[in-house]
């Protein structure tokens, strides 16, 4: 049995950024069976790695949708993906840098921040996704990183 389960709930109303949250699911059922002493620093960090690569393209895809469809709040939805990939990208150079880190912490902390933003922030730019979906684009990241 998976930790998390994908439900119809979760649903924004898009197929590709459905698609998106899915795969993010995907990388944190991988890693919850890695996490309090059962896999390596290695395991840890390459599953880390493929969250990260997800949400960049994720987040990119995600806030040029909500521009093209008019959501007025996307710049504050943008912010908020940006202070989501800093954690990620924290706790995976901790990782490189061979820091432990507090399993349960580390689950809780990308849990709350994918999982809820998914259920809460995301839902509420429904009603705007009745326009075409953008071609990607370049975006930049707070810590200057393009996806």
């Amino acid at each position: 049995m998976k930790f998390i389960e994908w439900t119809n709930d979760m649903s924004v109303g898009s197929d590709l950024l459905d698609g998106h949250h899915q795969m993010i699911i995907d990388c944190l059922n991988e890693l919850h069976p890695l996490l309090d002493g059962k896999g390596s620093a290695g395991e840890v960090h390459a599953v880390l790695e493929k969250l990260e690569e997800f949400i960049l393209m994720h987040f990119s895809e995600e806030e040029q949708v909500l521009k093209r469809s008019g959501y007025p709040d996307w710049e504050a939805h943008r912010a908020l993906h940006n202070k989501m990939y800093d954690v990620v990208f924290a706790l995976k150079s901790d990782v490189e840098h061979g820091r432990v880190l507090d399993a349960k912490h580390l689950f809780d902390l990308i849990y709350e921040w994918l999982l809820k933003h998914i259920l809460g922030e995301d839902k509420k730019y429904m009603p705007y996704l009745s326009h075409p979906e953008a071609p990607q684009g370049v975006w930049t990241r707070s810590n200057g990183r393009e996806c």
